[in-house]
């Protein structure tokens, strides 16, 4: 029985049909992601879910007793709490458990030299007990720090106070609280959007394996890769779904919409063509005909045209100047705020036409280097040249070079001021400033809006050296796609900081990784690779532990007979685990491949294979890591 389901639901705001005559449902440990433009109506959709908003017709149901975890876009915690403590509340059952444990302990204690009460309690004591293990008790306070640690939280940081964290902070928090609930089906609004790189990671290998139904907004197309297996797009007041991960599912949804279009206008030659004939004969000798093809045309079932793509940024860096061969130049240089070295020692030469993108923690340097490359900070020591006939766009995060009491158009003016309004009024066009929309008050836009009218301006600056913090912080899926298009045929270079990796993915031909510790790296090659070979070198650098504990020289242990024996079930678990992997790599081959994407049922049936294959890989991993362990402890 479906866990939510849509019926017949529409939705205004005002006067804006959001949703119009929804059927739709969610199946127990279904996971799904939830795409569109921003202003769509995603996050109504969700409050439709939870009963925050309700339908203007229609209905929307719960199966019965169906418990619901929402993740919304507010910081909503005020507790004064400790961060573990206020993870660990959710725990209440175990928590009423334990008290159970002690009083029942107390009462053991009260009935010494009482072998009846003895007995009686012994056997509620054992009865507590069970039921505390069932309930998770000997392992909840691991998992609650297992799931801070991999959402960022630092051990420092869970004696903090709860009210004194960032509105990031809390949200994580309320994002491990979710996590750590019992929620049959997690509402997640764009959950990534407070995490650094290594906590997205965490966090998506984290939804693969649980067990409860997920709905998921995000714009992070990679997220969308990794954790869902269906896509449902609100679409110009519409609700349509594809099989399949964000990339997957946009060839199924391209294969579908070609198909839509050739059955539409094949439709529509064969009734221009009747309509014709019956234009010409309906009063002459074949009236009998002209007649017969009109009631034809009467019972002919339309094909619905297929709707328009909504509308997207237009961009297109073309005629800016070529620079010199050497864009920037960093030679030993180092930053340092009070004590402490955020990198050191930096040499680093960018040359023409280079796209490299840096990827590391949030405060680890990433934007100050970007600030002191143009020129905006200054390195503690060591020097910064630029080349000749340098052009520099810097997009920053924080869109500070926006004045807020500016209207859009005078925003372009104060690049340009030269321009005339109507080539201004072109450009905005482009980037979906239309009519009086180019008199609106900076203030009052959204944060995409401001992230598009950013855009606008470095067009209008024509740089042929793009130095980029976040670009896609605040943008829709497609205004995304539409800055990767544009930054493909980019000639200029390109420094990018970044946490969308799709978007790194698809731009840049190297990274700069800043590591802990203050060390950058860097990696000649596209970031899936980077990724594949970290995990790589992790899993090795584990195999090489327990190869040593392996050559430890035997000696006496109590314990020999178990040790020998999880000696021989880590081999063998060893060769279960390489070939699950060497299945996992079949299955992904199956899944790239351009034929599968049309077949629904081929999609499902594979997918199902490969999430199942990943999920029993992991469990794999998880008992390698326990019988590890218990090697190491016996030896």
């Amino acid at each position: 029985m479906p866990l939510v389901s849509f019926h017949k639901v529409t939705k205004y705001y005002g006067d804006q049909c959001l949703l119009s005559d929804i059927d739709w449902e969610i199946n127990p440990g279904q996971h799904i992601g939830l795409i569109g433009p921003n202003g769509v109506g995603k996050t109504t959709f969700l409050k439709l879910i939870t009963g925050d908003v309700v339908v203007d017709t229609g209905e929307v149901t719960q199966r019965h007793n169906t418990h619901i975890g929402y993740l919304s876009q507010e910081s909503n915690l005020t507790s004064s709490t400790s961060v573990l403590d206020e993870a660990l509340s959710q725990f209440e059952q175990i928590h009423q458990l334990e008290k159970q444990l002690r009083y029942s302990e107390t009462l053991l204690e009260k009935s010494r030299g009482i072998p009846t009460e003895i007995e009686r309690h012994l056997s509620q004591y054992g009865q507590l007990e069970e039921d505390y293990e069932k309930a998770g008790g000997y392992t909840y306070r691991h998992k609650t720090l297992k799931v801070l640690h991999g959402l960022g939280f630092k051990d420092e940081d869970l004696t903090q106070q709860v009210d004194k964290l960032s509105g990031g902070g809390k949200t994580r928090l309320r994002l491990a609280k979710l996590l750590l609930g019992n929620a049959d089906l997690l509402l997640l609004d764009e959950p990534e959007s407070h995490l650094d790189l290594e906590a997205t990671e965490w966090l998506e290998e984290y939804i693969v394996d649980h067990p409860a139904a997920v709905l998921v907004v995000s714009h992070d197309r990679y997220f969308l890769d990794h954790t869902v297996k269906y896509i449902a797009e609100l679409d110009n007041r519409d609700l349509n779904t594809f099989p399949g991960n964000y990339t997957q599912a946009m060839a199924v949804k391209t294969d579908v919409l070609k198909t839509q279009q050739r059955e539409y206008d094949k439709q529509q030659t064969l009734i221009k063509k009747n309509e014709e004939f019956i234009r010409r004969h309906i009063a002459g000798v074949k009236t009998k005909q002209a007649q017969g093809r009109r009631k034809n045309l009467k019972r002919l079932t339309l094909i619905e045209k297929p709707s328009k793509k909504p509308s997207e940024i237009s961009l297109g860096f073309t005629s800016m100047p070529r620079s010199g061969e050497n864009v920037v130049i960093l030679s030993g240089i180092s930053k340092r705020y009070g004590t402490r070295d955020l990198f050191s020692d930096m040499t680093f030469t960018l040359n023409y036409g280079k796209k490299i993108g840096i990827i590391g923690d949030n405060g680890c340097g990433k934007t100050t280097l970007l600030r002191m490359i143009v020129g905006k900070e200054k390195p503690t020591s060591g020097n910064i040249k630029l080349g000749t006939k340098i052009n520099i766009g810097y997009y920053d995060q924080e869109l500070s070079r926006l004045s807020q009491k500016s209207t859009v158009i005078d925003e372009l003016y104060s690049e340009k001021p030269s321009s005339n309004e109507k080539s201004l009024r072109n450009i905005l066009s482009r980037f979906l400033f239309r009519g009086d929309d180019v008199f609106k008050e900076v203030s009052l836009l959204s944060g995409g809006e401001k992230g598009r009218l950013m855009l606008a301006k470095l067009f209008l600056k024509e740089p042929n050296f793009l130095v980029l913090d976040e670009p896609t912080n605040h943008l829709d899926i497609l205004s995304r796609n539409a800055l990767e298009k544009a930054l493909v045929e980019y000639t200029g270079t390109l420094i990018v900081a970044s946490h969308d990796r799709y978007f790194l993915e698809n731009m840049v031909d190297s990274l700069l990784i800043f590591e802990s510790g203050g060390t950058i790296s860097h990696w000649s090659g596209k970031y899936s690779e980077f990724r594949t070979f970290r995990k790589e070198q992790r899993f090795n650098n584990i195999k090489t532990q327990v190869k040593n504990l392996k050559r430890k020289p035997a000696v006496y242990n109590e314990n020999k007979k178990e040790l020998k024996k999880n000696k021989k079930l880590l081999e063998k678990l060893e060769l279960l685990i390489g070939e699950k992997e060497k299945e996992i790599t079949f299955l992904e081959g199956n899944l790239n491949d351009e034929k599968t994407f049309s077949d629904y049922a081929k999609v499902n049936l594979i997918g199902n294979t490969y999430a199942q294959a990943q999920q029993e890989l992991k469990k794999l991993y998880l008992e390698w890591e326990t019988t590890t362990l218990k090697i190491e402890e016996n030896t």
